[in-house]
């Protein structure tokens, strides 16, 4: 991965993002969530190569390329889509969901 991110629980514990690629950290805590259902549906969709679409969550969608995807912001229409390669958004997800999926106490 090229980017560095950083998983912890805050205070209400919910699971948080932060690190070197806002977007993508952003992108993790605010559409996925804690859902490990979410997570694994988009690790599915990241590992088949013939997938070309969208997939909307609550603040973005992802627009799914032939080896790359763009986060796009739904909520600013001003902010520049983030385009990472295939791999190194399935990466950060298949972090995430692990993640996730491991009980933790609050930061």
């Amino acid at each position: 991965m090229s980017s560095e991110l950083e998983f912890y629980t805050d205070q209400d514990g919910l699971p948080c993002a932060r690190g070197d690629d806002e977007r993508i950290a952003t992108y993790l805590q605010t559409d996925i969530q804690g859902s490990p259902s979410i997570a694994e549906e988009l690790i599915a969709l990241l590992e088949n190569p013939s997938f070309e679409g969208d997939f909307s969550g609550n603040a973005h969608v992802v627009d799914f390329r032939a080896n790359s995807v763009a986060i796009e912001a739904t909520y600013d229409e001003e902010a520049p889509d983030r385009v990472v390669s295939r791999e190194e958004m399935l990466g950060h997800v298949r972090a995430w969901l692990a993640f996730i999926s491991t009980p933790s106490t609050p930061a």
